[in-house]
């Protein structure tokens, strides 16, 4: 993720950037829907000759951060120095923290490596009224102002129904804060054993072993220090240095012991695959009944972590997620998971650095993906910015999942040594047209994918209650964006999950028939880059009106919801009958 991880790129990449050919935004629609025949030598590294893409076609979104009460300012504490850490984040988490059925807003900030940082820096959690109004509640959850933070977490660790948050750091200050109640937050990291050394990056929960609760997975980035880190220069030119020059560090994967965790990283097979990790995604990706992991990794291959009981086996390579379509490493940053084709595949979407695409792994029967983003029409604009945060969102409730992608370089002076490259990048929205594959509308979409910014985490929900997925982004030394959802939308359903007793939904499958479509939705305890999106499961149904839905629980058992109605906010508990629910209305106890 720095100036000289270009230099490990193929010729074809390294042209938009080296020669400045710009390398235009709007990709042009693929000839066919995720085609599987082998790509062939001519195939890689282009995109078919096509007409410019076509008007957004009702997808657009407002800019309304400052209006909601959002815009708060991320702070880095950017030095003449350049120290690596200051480029990488924050993150953003929307969650519910007082089951009012209302999206809650927290936004993770950095500070400063060394020195006071600005008074008006630190985390901030935001109260959503489920109409779109927030107000500032950090000091009376007791938010903690420790750490040099960068990422979050979410789920209940302690079963007792309230989501609690896990945040990480650079500096080995990762907190563990259990939620009071629904009243505040209560820094258990001490108690509950958390490690307190090390480069800490994205996080996820997830039930490794099946017993019911949630386990935490911590993505580690390399041994780092400002005071021996070491200069950069291009071409006489102070940069930030290369995570190339410093040594990796081993992800840890923590076991949850009902009052503490357990560092099995050794014995779980974790720590035997030392990477530069930047991002996790959770799901059952080989589809064996429990939930495995995929790590986004810099200037490293990629892992595909198949658990086995707690016990995981690196398929990446295997499997043909650990590589660019042309066979190289690649400097990886973000990954969201979904079944994209709808033919009950999960595909995977990987964000990467300036002249690498935003790959597309495609799923395939067998187990094993193809990587096809030149051919789905992502590959040719997305080499134009380097990317972080990307999660897959239904914008117009058409039934087919769309992509959202966060861009910003890393280098403030880019500029000067790379031309028609800049440091402020415009954030990307791809369409799925369906069978012609995907179409850049950015410059269509509204403000929020046009305004240039130094954008990082990521998250998706439905912040306003109206059935429309909203996109907030945490921009480097820079104001949040909220993109409101203003499409011309379909039908939707909003799905809140509750296994029985408070145990593990992370990993609850959904299944949605709407005629000859089936949709597959899983509870994921992680995605995108630092951040973590709504653990509801929304459904875009088109022009139906009601459906039937399928949930697997995590413990193995289905349940099935015949005719149920569009357009609300359901809560499913296990066993139980659904339950409307208008978003702030009311407290639903635990």
């Amino acid at each position: 993720m720095s100036p000289a991880a270009q230099f490990a790129l193929g010729p074809a990449a390294l042209l938009c950037v080296v020669l400045g050919l710009g390398c235009d935004r709007r990709a042009p629609p693929a000839p066919s829907l995720f085609p599987d025949a082998p790509s062939t030598s001519e195939d890689a590294g282009r995109t078919e000759a096509s007409p410019a893409s076509t008007p957004a076609a009702g997808i657009s979104f407002d800019e309304v951060a400052a209006a909601w009460g959002l815009a708060q300012r991320h702070h880095g504490g950017r030095s003449t120095a350049k120290w690596l850490p200051e480029t990488m984040g924050g993150g953003v988490g929307l969650l519910d923290v007082n089951r009012d059925g209302a999206l809650d807003v927290l936004l993770v900030d950095s500070g400063a490596l060394f020195g006071q940082a600005p008074p008006e820096s630190g985390h901030r959690l935001y109260l959503g009224d489920g109409q779109g109004g927030f107000r500032d509640v950090t000091e009376s959850w007791d938010l903690p102002p420790r750490g040099y933070g960068l990422g979050v977490a979410a789920g209940d660790v302690n079963q007792d129904g309230w989501v609690d948050v896990f945040l990480t750091t650079y500096d080995g200050q990762d907190r563990l804060l259990l939620n009071d109640g629904g009243k505040r937050f209560l820094d258990v990291s001490q108690a509950w054993g958390v490690p307190s050394e090390g480069w800490s990056t994205s996080a996820a929960f997830l039930d490794i072993d099946g017993d019911g609760d949630l386990d935490l997975y911590v993505v580690r980035y390399v041994a780092y220090s400002p005071k021996t880190a070491i200069e950069c220069w291009f071409r006489s030119i102070h940069i930030y240095c290369t995570p190339a020059r410093y040594e990796a560090l081993p992800d840890r994967l923590l076991r949850n012991d009902g009052d503490r965790f357990t560092d099995i990283s050794e014995s779980s097979g974790v720590a035997a695959h030392p990477a530069k990790g930047l991002a996790v995604t959770t799901g059952d990706i080989d589809r064996d009944g429990d939930t495995d992991l995929y790590v986004a990794d810099d200037i490293s291959r990629n892992l595909l972590l198949l658990n086995d009981g707690g016990v995981f086996t690196e398929a990446g390579v295997l499997k043909g997620v650990a590589y660019s379509e042309l066979g190289k490493e690649e400097a990886s940053m973000g990954a969201s998971v979904t079944d994209v084709n709808h033919d009950g595949q999960w595909d995977l979407a990987v964000t990467n650095f300036q002249s690498e695409p935003t790959s597309i792994y495609v799923g395939r029967e067998g187990g094993g993906f193809r990587e096809q983003s030149d051919k789905l029409g992502v590959g040719a604009s997305s080499r134009a910015a380097l990317s972080f945060g990307v999660e897959w969102l239904d914008a117009d409730n058409d039934g087919d999942d769309d992509l959202a992608v966060a861009n910003g370089h890393i280098s403030d002076n880019v500029a000067t040594y790379r031309d028609g490259v800049t440091t402020a990048q415009a954030n990307s929205l791809y369409r799925n047209d369906g069978p012609r594959g995907f179409v850049d509308i950015s410059t269509s979409a509204g403000v929020p994918f046009t305004d240039p910014a130094i954008s990082r985490g990521l998250a998706v929900g439905d912040l306003d209650g109206d059935g429309g997925l909203d996109v907030v982004v945490r921009n480097n030394e820079g104001a949040t964006s909220v993109a409101a959802n203003r499409s011309d939308r379909g039908h939707w359903l909003s799905l809140w999950l509750e296994a029985k007793d408070h145990r593990a939904t992370v990993g609850a499958l959904v299944t949605a028939q709407i005629g000859e479509t089936t949709l597959l939705r899983e509870v994921r305890g992680g995605s995108s880059y630092l951040s973590v999106s709504d653990s509801r499961v929304h459904l875009g149904l088109g022009d139906a009106t009601s459906v039937d839905v399928v949930v697997r629980w995590p413990d193995g058992t289905e349940q099935a919801f015949k005719g149920l109605k569009a357009d609300r906010h359901l809560h499913l508990t296990q066993g139980g009958e659904p339950t409307a629910y208008t978003p702030g209305a009311a407290v639903i106890a635990p």
